[in-house]
């Protein structure tokens, strides 16, 4: 969650990888392997006047069974200024896909998010509709999804500090509404160790209309690691009184994958 200084190493970044852009393929790829695995994290720190430190983590898996295929994803986010928590956020989420052709897929989704400061006890989404891979070759993937579904949130008042720090917060009562549920992602790679990641989706309801996007560089260092500069966006467009609409996170990772070409993890 650095501010300064992230998209010098994203630049950094993708110079180290273009002195690779002749490599052969990949050996790290089991595209034979029915599994696939992506975990990153990331700690930074400053002292002094501003004295804040963060830390970030991610874990996705995806398992492939004939014409299913099941993603599992958790993250988390935690920050504090001058010893007072300032961000905590964790996030799952967990997919069935069935395919009907190499391209075309029908997907069951629930997602769960907790954010202490989103003006939200927690967001929870089951959704359900179709898929479809745009693009589908080694070295690029677009993919799109679209749905319906149903969503359960708790509001809630939050009276912040002048650091940001919670001094109160006053959970209301539980709502639902009925949402469109769709997201897009896109992965690319330049050459053999440097591949650029970026993804959107949106839930859009009565109550609350919740939009996420996020992009990332990444540059391999050896087989299975590889260093990660990202960039991610979450609005909501309805928060109780005492939230931010917005929330940004700036990070820089070191990131292990089992690399799948046939079966990404996200």
């Amino acid at each position: 969650m650095c501010k300064q200084g992230c998209w010098a190493a994203a630049a950094s970044l993708g110079v180290l990888g273009g002195a690779h852009a002749d490599q052969p393929p990949d050996p790290n790829d089991h595209p034979d392997s029915t599994w696939a695995m992506r975990a990153l994290a990331g700690y930074s720190k400053t002292g002094g006047t501003t004295d804040t430190s963060a830390a970030n983590a991610l874990f996705h898996v995806a398992h492939e069974m004939g014409d299913w295929k099941v993603l599992l994803g958790f993250d988390g986010v935690y920050g504090s200024t001058h010893g007072e928590t300032t961000a905590q956020a964790w996030h799952a989420r967990l997919q069935g896909d069935y395919n009907f052709t190499e391209r075309l897929y029908w997907y069951t989704a629930y997602r769960y998010d907790d954010d202490k400061f989103s003006g939200f006890a927690y967001q929870q989404v089951l959704s359900t509709g179709l898929g479809y891979q745009l693009i589908k070759t080694d070295a690029t993937k677009l993919s799109l999804q679209a749905g319906v579904g149903r969503r359960w949130l708790r509001p809630e008042l939050l009276t912040l500090d002048e650091v940001g720090g919670i001094v109160s917060s006053t959970e209301l009562d539980r709502e639902s509404d009925t949402v469109l549920d769709a997201a897009i992602t896109f992965e690319h790679s330049f050459n053999s160790a440097t591949k650029l990641l970026a993804g959107a989706g949106i839930e859009e309801g009565n109550l609350n209309t919740m939009t996420t996007a996020n992009v990332a560089l990444q540059v391999k260092m050896t087989e299975r690691l590889a260093l990660s500069a990202g960039y991610q966006v979450v609005r909501n467009s309805k928060p109780p009184p005492g939230a931010v609409p917005n929330a940004t996170l700036t990070t820089v990772n070191l990131v292990y994958e089992f690399k799948n070409s046939k079966l990404p993890p996200e």
